[in-house]
């Protein structure tokens, strides 16, 4: 992720326009498309990977910074995937459904797996900061008074609450489970590179007492 390549910049930039699609169909399909999480954290990862795909390569601080974005950013999308599925609305075949939770979240999650060394920039609890972005929606669904989803009514203070966490406890497993599977990925690929350095190694010292 220090360096970002061409493939990778186009990789980034690939993700963005998914995202930036998703929103575009959903806009076509509704007159209020901005209430619900689906289009806004869609929004949010067209952003977030454009400006990736747009920027000078990350460094330092900001590689760990960005790491933190993009796990943040796939936890999202987990939830928005396995709730919209779960709420069954009936229009997951629909083009801009099939963007917003199908697409998009297997592209942010398959970026935030493979792409980059995360061992040296994830910390234990960043998955209990990665609730923020579902929290702040929550807060901005409550303030707008935007009944979005049936499920989240506020008038129902009994069900609204066991919904809300259910919600919560999804985005914690979730966004811990995506931090074991990235250091597990980092682990697979470090072990393989020390494997190939040692053949290297090898077959170089091999040579070195043929010639000798």
């Amino acid at each position: 992720m220090s360096d970002t390549t061409p493939p990778l910049r186009l990789w980034h930039l690939l993700i963005a326009a998914s995202a930036f699609l998703g929103v575009t169909l959903a806009a076509r399909q509704y007159d209020v498309w901005w209430t619900a999480l689906s289009q806004l954290a869609s929004l949010a990862v067209g952003f977030c990977y454009l400006t990736l795909g747009a920027s000078a390569p990350a460094e330092g601080r900001r590689v760990r910074n960005w790491t933190w974005v993009r796990g943040a950013l796939a936890t999202l999308m987990v939830l928005v995937s396995l709730a919209f599925i779960a709420m069954q609305h009936g229009n997951l075949l629909d083009t801009y459904s099939v963007f917003e939770h199908m697409v998009t979240p297997t592209l942010v999650v398959i970026d935030f797996l493979v792409v980059g060394d995360k061992l040296s920039h994830l910390r234990w609890w960043h998955p209990l900061t990665w609730l923020v972005p579902p929290l702040a929606y929550l807060a901005y669904y409550l303030v707008g008074d935007l009944l979005v989803y049936q499920a989240l009514d506020p008038a129902h203070p009994a069900s609204f609450v066991r919904h809300v966490s259910l919600l919560l406890v999804l985005v914690l497993a979730a966004g811990f489970g995506l931090y074991a599977a990235a250091g597990q990925v980092d682990r697979l690929r470090a072990r393989r590179s020390l494997t190939e350095s040692a053949r290297v190694r090898t077959a170089e010292s091999s040579r070195f007492v043929e010639v000798g």
